[in-house]
């Protein structure tokens, strides 16, 4: 058990390092000697544990993905409409806040184009927003005109490029109001007119949740 833990920890202190230097130097600049170097082992430790650079990156992603995926179904009662707005509102803000999250978001992007595990994340994440709306649609807040797969599929869209114009623009400080402002604009294309009002108010108590400066989006209405 002793043994076993030290392994954990030789673990952790690997991928703490690799997390640090892959979100402040980029990972193609990031060698795994720079990683050796900054965990404060030696490369048979590293090599023990991760065979590659692409291995640690992986398990990086994976560990990412668990914390937005866990966050995003968070377990509640309340309509399908609601969690999915909340859950993308918790995994914006971990995309900003917690430091796994965010380089495995970076990872994402950046091995994409060589290594099949982003398609199979972004699989993962499509299949879980189309789900909530659908489940939405049955419980009749969506118009039923509208197709879940499309209404997804823009939720993750907007969501992705979200994080790659605040990471480029302003350094992930607006992400979730620009994230307010997307919901505020899709919402009265995809929602039943009896129930617009409902959700409209319910984005602006998130929005001030999230962001305590905000006020309202533009079209939130008043009672």
């Amino acid at each position: 058990m002793v043994r076993q833990a030290r392994s954990e920890a030789t673990r952790r202190r690997i991928i703490a390092a690799a997390v640090e230097l892959f979100n402040d130097a980029g990972y193609p600049a990031t060698g795994l000697g720079d990683i050796i170097d900054r965990a404060r082992m030696t490369k048979g430790a590293l090599y023990y544990h991760f065979d590659s650079k692409e291995a640690l990156a992986m398990a990086i992603i994976e560990e990412g993905t668990v914390k937005l995926l866990g966050a995003f179904d968070r377990d509640s009662s309340a309509p399908a409409l609601e969690r999915l707005i909340h859950g993308s509102f918790l995994v914006a803000d971990l995309l900003s806040t917690d430091d796994v999250a965010r380089c495995g978001g970076h990872l994402l992007r950046v091995i994409g184009d060589f290594n099949s595990i982003a398609a199979t994340v972004y699989t993962g994440w499509l299949e879980a927003f189309v789900a909530r709306v659908v489940e939405a649609a049955e419980e009749g807040d969506l118009r039923p005109d509208v197709d879940p797969q499309a209404i997804g599929e823009t939720v993750m869209c907007a969501m992705l490029g979200l994080e790659v114009l605040t990471t480029a623009i302003d350094s992930r400080d607006g992400v979730l109001e620009r994230l307010a402002r997307v919901w505020g604009l899709l919402l009265p294309t995809i929602v039943a007119e009896e129930s617009l009002p409902y959700f409209q108010e319910y984005l602006a108590r998130e929005s001030m949740r999230h962001v305590p400066d905000s006020t309202s989006t533009d079209s939130t209405s008043t009672d």
